[in-house]
């Protein structure tokens, strides 16, 4: 047993993290969603969005609007009179107008009553640029789904090494000790005793490298999820994933880029049709109620110095030359949306191949975890072979040295297959976009 204490020790480590939380890989997703700054970005967008189809969707309601004004007249105007005039009033040529003070008011009320579509499509195109911000965040929760997979399994794969290169030194160790008891009783030659130390100080700095290396995981873990966790599982192989056709059915239906896109497509749609109406008239409706006095002396009007009016109007405006301004806003917007269209092509062309090679990523990893396995279980054999030979006096401690490294670097290429695997399975929920499992 004492030769298993590095292990021990190392294990103790790993699980207790410095007082880290334990977590699974569902939790550490749902802590990464809830504190991830581009998520909350992306959230925001969504909400800006919103107000501009509010924005927009008041083009149809009525417009109230109060205006008033209270004026002390320091010095009146005057108004100017011909020389004919002039001689009616006693000869001056100008005479002061209004009174010392002014009031005005106006309650004034508009509705649009036709805009030839102007009002429809800024609403149409407000609303696909709300549904590509939801999309959007979608995609990107999408993406730190990926990233706190990639981390999470990143720190497994770290802790595993660890523990190998802990359970290698103790097994290297323990060769160095029979290799000095041998040394000391004349059946071990002097080279194989400095073989084993030799081989006890390369894997001391191992070990170290590979704490380190699992403590930086650590920290990267806690960088995505925004507290300081680690993890509660164990690698362990990724499942199979779908048929590929299915894989690309289940893509093309719930990527939420391509929904991003799609509806990006319908709001410049949408914003041709705003540009194409602002070539046609504009009918508004409108309401006027206006109150107005002028006085001397007093702050305040009295009784018959102030009169009230009222007017109602149907306006209609016509455009007849804008300098080409409707028309370059035309030719802009068509070129925004044939940009988008593309866009969209090109984008579900690079999805659907992404799709198949995350798919043939994972067959891969698939394929490469059972060599390894099978590779693990040769070393294993070997090294109790090799252990069985040393006792019965017919092997040497190079043999069990030998049998050891090889064993210690298959345990190394199954540790990293289990992780490739995972990781080939997150790229490829990753890439089909639907937030599941690529199953």
């Amino acid at each position: 047993m004492k030769r298993f204490l590095p292990l021990v020790a190392l294990l103790g480590w790993a699980a207790l993290a410095h007082g880290q939380t334990p977590v699974g890989l569902e939790e550490a997703v749902k802590l990464a969603l809830s504190s991830d700054q581009t998520v909350q970005q992306a959230r925001e967008t969504v909400t800006a969005a919103e107000a501009q189809v509010a924005a927009a969707r008041s083009g149809r309601l009525p417009t109230l609007d109060l205006a008033g004004e209270y004026a002390a007249n320091l010095k009146k105007p005057v108004m100017f009179l011909p020389p004919a005039f002039a001689a009616g009033f006693g000869g001056a040529n100008k005479i002061e107008m209004g009174g010392d003070y002014e009031l005005a008011g106006a309650l004034t009320a508009r509705v649009n009553v036709w805009t030839a579509g102007r009002l429809s499509s800024s609403v149409g195109a407000a609303r696909g640029y709300l549904d590509a911000a939801r999309y959007r965040e979608t995609a990107v929760r999408d993406y730190v789904r990926y990233a706190a997979t990639a981390a999470y399994f990143d720190v497994l794969l770290a802790r595993a090494e660890l523990a190998n290169a802990g359970l290698a030194l103790a097994e290297t160790e323990e060769a160095a000790r029979l290799a000095r008891l041998g040394l000391d009783q004349g059946s071990v030659s002097r080279f194989d005793g400095l073989r084993a130390e030799v081989e006890v100080a390369n894997h001391r700095p191992r070990v170290v490298l590979a704490r380190n290396r699992a403590d930086l995981a650590l920290l990267a873990l806690a960088r995505v999820c925004g507290a300081a966790v680690t993890p509660a599982d164990t690698l362990a192989p990724a499942p199979p994933a779908a048929p590929v056709e299915t894989l690309l059915e289940r893509m093309r239906a719930s990527s939420p880029e391509l929904k991003a896109l799609a509806a990006m497509v319908v709001a410049r749609e949408r914003q041709v049709g705003l540009e194409e109406a602002g070539r046609g008239p504009v009918v508004q409706l409108s309401g006027n109620y206006a109150l107005q006095g002028q006085w001397d002396d007093d702050l305040m009007p009295g009784s018959g110095e102030t009169a009230g009016s009222s007017q109602v109007a149907l306006a209609v405006q016509v455009p007849i030359f804008d300098g080409l301004r409707a028309k370059a806003g035309i030719d802009g917007a068509r070129a925004e949306l044939r940009i988008a269209r593309l866009e969209q092509s090109r984008v579900l062309q690079d999805r659907e191949l992404a799709v198949r090679q995350a798919a043939l990523s994972l067959q891969n990893a698939l394929a490469a975890l059972d060599g390894a396995r099978e590779t693990v279980r040769l070393a294993q054999e070997t090294y109790r072979l090799a252990t069985v030979r040393l006792e019965s006096g017919v092997g040497t401690p190079l043999e069990r040295l030998d049998a050891e490294l090889a064993l210690s670097t298959a345990r190394a290429h199954l540790a990293s297959a289990l992780h490739a695997s995972n990781l080939a399975r997150a790229a490829l929920a990753l890439a089909v976009g639907d937030g599941g499992t690529a199953s």
